[in-house]
């Protein structure tokens, strides 16, 4: 992977694994420099994400976030993220709300460039800009 970001020259290399601590998971996880851990306001993805963060730890990933996904419009956002930073100890980039839209897609498009003005849109562009620094 270090060789590949060398040849392309490239700023940041997303890498996104599947749930759960695998072999690929751990590997990407160790060589990270910034790890975002994608999560839903659910007790199941709550305690996979304490066990990855304490996994990271101990790997020492420089940077760790946690953008936490799909949060029925029922709940307030400032409070959602203000929970998950205080239950993870953790740095929240982003709360994205559940999006009719993202469904409707079913993975066919990419979910930007369909809908570039979508207030997701918005705060996946916000997070971009978190990771490279900016």
């Amino acid at each position: 992977m270090r060789q590949i970001i060398k040849e392309l020259n490239l700023d940041v290399l997303l890498i996104d694994t599947h749930p759960g601590l695998n072999e690929e998971t751990m590997l990407s996880i160790a060589i990270s420099h910034t790890l975002i851990i994608v999560l839903r306001p659910d007790q199941q993805d709550y305690a996979g994400t304490s066990v990855t963060l304490e996994v990271a730890s101990a790997l020492n990933v420089p940077n760790m976030m946690l953008l936490v996904n799909k949060v029925p419009p029922i709940f307030a956002t400032h409070a959602v993220q203000e929970h998950i930073a205080a239950s993870f100890n953790c740095r929240v980039a982003a709360v994205l709300p559940h999006a009719y839209e993202m469904m409707e897609l079913t993975s066919s498009d990419i979910f930007a460039l369909r809908y570039p003005d979508h207030p997701i849109t918005h705060t996946i562009k916000h997070v971009a800009h978190m990771v490279l620094g900016e």
